[in-house]
């Protein structure tokens, strides 16, 4: 399964100052309770069985044929992710954020996206600490805390979609060039942008409620993006689409390939023209590797790179420990040669 974080969902400490993403009206919230929608059940929690719903959760996410799991998925988010993450709240009513690292002088803004299986945010090691690394080399950063499971899709790309323009639109206010915005996904947070490269960019939002405002006149695109360890699609993780559509669309045989085809980055590509850095571990078995080669192949601009990790399973991160950590410091100067 390869190195796997135990304390995915542990909800960071930060002395920046958020940024929300939306003002009043948030597309896609509501005052319903989360659990209309979902399927497990609340429960004390000792030390013994959080281990065992993370395992029953961490086993579950790989399968490369249809497997009901939407108990097991929507158990780990009710019992831990709500325990842990102090911003995920009981109603449709969470608030996505930027968490901005500027340094001062950086031309670049880079928006790092966590993974977490699409139920949670692994905010730590694939958001505060690539951004700290970012900001320490001269490079304007910003996490960013999108909703997950169970908002389904298009919220999380939605989510992405404004973090995109609220980055450009304070271009001026933090000194960087609204032509130097890019993307670094983890895993999910790679799923995240991909998809929104690939499938979502230059949509509108249509939800029922929602009011345009000046933000979405913004121009949402990527100037270039990094994919580390990402999930492309739904092949190899098919269980993961009961985190990220609703159960009855995934329960039915048609709407399930139909939904299955539509979020596939590889089957829509079409940002070949951007610049991408690419990074896996070569033991890594949470994700396709295979996926990984073909949306590589499809990807031909000659700024692109490729770090391969030798030895390291999935989850790596900032790799704080030092082990893994060279694929950062060729990540940042990947992006100061753009």
């Amino acid at each position: 399964m390869g190195k796997v974080d135990m304390s995915l969902t542990k909800q960071i400490d930060t002395d920046h100052q958020v940024l929300p993403i939306w003002s009043d009206v948030i597309p896609g919230n509501c005052m319903e309770l989360k659990s209309t929608v979902m399927e497990g059940k609340k429960r004390h929690m000792g030390k013994l069985s959080t281990i065992l719903l993370t395992l029953r959760w961490l086993k579950s996410l790989v399968n490369t044929q249809y497997v009901d799991s939407k108990r097991i998925i929507d158990s780990y988010v009710m019992n831990l992710v709500a325990r842990e993450d102090k911003d995920y709240h009981e109603t449709f009513t969470d608030v996505p954020y930027l968490i901005p690292y500027i340094a001062k002088g950086s031309k670049k803004a880079v928006i790092v996206v966590p993974g977490g299986g699409y139920c949670f945010k692994s905010m730590e090691s694939e958001g505060t600490q690539i951004a700290e690394k970012l900001q320490a080399n001269g490079i304007t950063a910003f996490v960013l805390w999108y909703r997950s499971c169970p908002y389904y899709m298009p919220i999380p790309l939605l989510d992405m979609q404004r973090a995109v323009r609220v980055v450009r639109s304070n271009a001026e206010k933090y000194g960087y060039s609204k032509d130097e915005i890019s993307a670094v996904g983890f895993s999910a947070g790679g799923a995240q942008i991909s998809l929104f490269a690939n499938i979502f960019q230059g949509r509108e939002v249509t939800l029922d409620g929602y009011k345009r405002d000046s933000i979405d006149d913004v121009d949402d695109r990527l100037n270039y993006l990094a994919l580390v360890y990402p999930a492309l699609n739904y092949d190899y993780n098919y269980p993961m689409m009961f985190a990220s559509f609703p159960a009855n669309e995934v329960r039915n045989e048609t709407t399930r390939l139909k939904l299955k085809e539509e979020y596939d980055a590889i089957k829509h590509f079409r940002c070949a023209e951007l610049p991408h850095y690419f990074c896996y571990g070569t033991k890594d078995t949470m994700v396709s590797l295979e996926a990984f080669e073909q949306y590589r192949k499809l990807a031909i601009n000659p700024n692109n790179k490729l770090t391969v990790v030798e030895g390291a399973g999935h989850g790596y991160g900032a790799s704080v420990d030092g082990t893994y950590a060279y694929w950062l410091d060729e990540y940042i100067e990947w992006m100061k040669e753009r």
